[in-house]
């Protein structure tokens, strides 16, 4: 029992994660990542330091605020500068699509000269999301940008990260693809090509939400139905210079008494539940043994009485016998 309960405290007690893109395949054969990722950062590990370091938290209140820019922020760097990722030397980090931990020397291009990774012909966005730890699990919801980030429409996941309930999961220091389908008729018009679009996911956990925007093209000119009218976050941009890291330990803070707490319901809950459990099994164990031995006290019983009807009616045909 104890032994159960102490693994999952651990296990829980790990809930101070994020979630973020760490690639993004093109269908043209371009191979990016999501904004502001450090290549140079392990994956194979799940605390603050070094490997949650390029998440992005992505806030709806600090953007509105101004403090950052519709991709939120990393705690590495502070607020994500859009216009530099969108014109390099970010895009694209070559990432191995599907990888953990990069392995070779990154090769740093400007997007604008060497190509932004495509959607498919069908407009579909195919990345692969890292998973630090428990609260950097889906589901994530997307939107795009077609106009650099100044204005976002939602976007239907199609392929979504495991998740239960709150952006938590089991899973840690683990690769999943998530892939979002592009509006019908958005055409990218970002970026200093006029080429690209912004595609920004995340999640719903309460220290977060976590996640990462990454910059996309069409596959071909989009055609047919007209684009889905657009969430305006013109106004919501950037009104100061970017904040470094330092602006945010005041919420940084906050978030880290937030995800204490989460912590500590999780963990008495799980404990609460696993005693519970145990108690029941007890109950059942008892009640097994209980109904056991009565079983056992009948059959004996009735083997009893059998050979007593047996040994009576030996009896009886003797004494019949002797009578005649």
């Amino acid at each position: 029992m104890y032994t159960r309960i102490i693994y999952l405290s651990a296990l829980i007690s790990l809930v101070a994660a994020h979630g973020t893109i760490v690639a993004v395949k093109g269908a043209n054969g371009i191979t990016g990542a999501g904004m502001g990722i450090d290549p140079s950062t392990p994956r194979d590990g799940t605390r603050a330091k070094p490997f949650q370091q390029d998440t992005s938290v992505i806030r709806d209140k600090e953007i509105e605020s101004g403090k950052v820019g519709a991709c939120g922020r990393t705690t590495q760097k502070g607020a994500i500068d859009m216009a530099s990722e969108m014109e390099g030397p970010h895009i694209p980090l070559v990432l191995p699509f599907d990888s953990r931990i990069l392995t070779h020397t990154p090769v740093h291009t400007a997007a604008a000269s060497n190509g932004i990774p495509s959607a498919t012909a069908s407009g579909e966005i195919q990345m692969t999301l890292h998973q630090v730890n428990q609260d950097g699990a889906g589901p994530y919801t997307c939107d795009i940008s077609a106009d650099g980030g100044n204005t976002f429409q939602a976007a239907k996941v199609t392929k979504n990260v495991p998740g239960a309930f709150l952006g938590l999961s089991t899973a840690t220091a683990e690769d999943f693809p998530l892939n979002v389908q592009m509006p019908s008729g958005m055409q990218c018009a970002g970026g200093p090509n006029g080429d690209a679009c912004v595609v920004r996911c995340r999640n719903a956990t309460p220290a977060g939400p976590f996640g990462s925007c990454a910059v996309v093209t069409n596959a071909q000119p989009a055609g047919g139905a007209g684009a889905a009218s657009a969430k305006s976050t013109t106004g919501k941009k950037q009104t100061r210079a970017l904040a470094g890291p330092d602006a945010f330990a005041d919420e940084d803070a906050k978030d880290a008494e937030l995800e204490a707490k989460l912590i500590s319901g999780i963990n008495k809950r799980f404990v609460e539940m696993e005693k519970k459990r145990v108690v029941r099994s007890r109950v059942v164990g008892g009640l097994s043994g209980y109904w056991i031995k009565l079983r056992v006290a009948l059959l004996a019983f009735g083997y009893y009485i059998i050979f007593n009807q047996t040994i009576f009616w030996d009896v009886h045909q003797a004494r019949s016998l002797r009578v005649a």
